[in-house]
């Protein structure tokens, strides 16, 4: 029986370029077809297709080039794309939507990525011979194929609200590979240089788990900024956001985490605002530590408008659900942790409680 091709990832041109040389040094026969994800655009993705007998050793290959599989650690001295996951439901598109704006205020590249499961990938053990099962192969080109078919849609809606030429000044570049959502947005920032991921929180309920479900697992463990979107945001341009929130709780990388925030914000006419839930026992010393904050702020950033402000109340989680309501806050940004599962589970930090509290975006900077 003829040996079949079958397609292991769709990539942006140059990443398949770049694996199709992995693999034929590998002595993996590799062929790349054309995928027309938008109409009428020139196509610069495709997908990588190999013979079946060869997905072993050519999944290991895809994984080293993504970041699942590292072959040494990486150093991004300049990162500068903002990879959005997406699951094609309605929370990934407001997403994109922001991802697309702060990609053309930073002059960033866009990076959009949907995981998908597929039979064939997650049945194959790595040490293992793979057998031939036509079934399993008519399931696997199934699922690439719905997956490719949902990709075209979703994109189809956004360029036409945002516009050819104006989604074409990002730079955009598709990337639609099996896996899990998590591992792969994971991966990849730590492996590409990447400024920032955007993620919706939420999602359609007949796309279980893809986005949704890992938005926590990605803020713990991303080692960039992540921001959340939420499903039920309002509407509203980023260009209108007027004042972001920074928590802190005097932590030593506040300061890291608002160099990072500034990056992000420095092009928008927005007030960075730097609030403490405090104590009235603690009072004096919370004020003098903000005040000293402020200095340091308006010494390294003379053009942005900063306040720092102290805010009396006995439960953290519902002084800033308050705060955010009453001050027309735009975006709240604060910095967590990484725990151990026992703590995760028995002692979540705020930035876990926000994420699923909040109705505006989430900006989160790992410490």
């Amino acid at each position: 029986m003829s040996e079949k091709l079958v397609t292991i990832v769709v990539l942006p041109l140059a990443r398949a370029h770049i694996l199709k040389m992995r693999l034929e040094e590998k002595g993996i026969k590799c062929e790349l077809e054309d995928v027309h994800l938008i109409e009428g655009a020139a196509t610069s993705t495709v997908r990588v297709k190999i013979l079946e007998n060869d997905l072993n050793e050519a999944f290991k290959e895809v994984d080293k080039l993504l970041g699942l599989e590292p072959e040494k650690q990486k150093k991004v001295s300049k990162p500068g794309q903002i990879l959005v996951p997406i699951d094609f439901s309605t929370v990934s598109e407001k997403a994109v939507l922001m991802a697309f704006n702060i990609a053309s205020h930073l002059k960033a590249q866009l990076v959009i990525m949907h995981s998908y499961i597929s039979p064939m990938r997650f049945s194959i053990p790595y040490g293992d011979i793979y057998p031939y099962d036509t079934t399993l192969l008519k399931q696997t080109e199934d699922a690439e194929k719905e997956a490719n078919d949902q990709f075209k849609n979703f994109l189809a809606t956004l360029v036409h609200e945002i516009g050819p030429d104006r989604w074409e000044t990002v730079n955009p570049e598709y990337i639609v590979k099996p896996g899990y959502a998590e591992e792969d947005i994971i991966a990849f920032a730590n492996e590409q240089p990447t400024r920032l991921i955007v993620i919706g929180r939420g999602g359609d309920k007949t796309w279980p788990g893809t986005v949704g479900s890992v938005t926590a697992d990605v803020m713990y463990n991303a080692s960039v900024p992540v921001l959340v979107i939420p499903e039920d945001m309002k509407p509203k341009p980023v260009e209108a956001f007027k004042e972001v929130l920074y928590a802190t709780n005097f932590d030593e990388k506040d300061f890291t985490a608002l160099d990072k925030l500034m990056n992000i914000v420095k092009t928008y006419e927005v007030r960075v605002v730097c609030a403490h839930v405090g104590m009235p026992d603690e009072y004096g010393w919370d004020i003098a530590r903000l005040e000293g904050m402020k200095d340091i702020l308006h010494k390294k950033y003379e053009n942005k408008e900063f306040e720092c402000k102290l805010i009396m109340g006995n439960n953290v989680l519902d002084t800033l659900e308050s705060t955010l309501k009453n001050d027309n806050v735009d975006i709240l940004a604060l910095t967590t942790h990484k725990r151990g599962m026992i703590s995760r589970l028995f002692n979540p930090s705020l930035a876990r409680k926000m994420v699923f509290h909040t109705k505006i975006p989430l900006l989160v900077f790992h410490a």
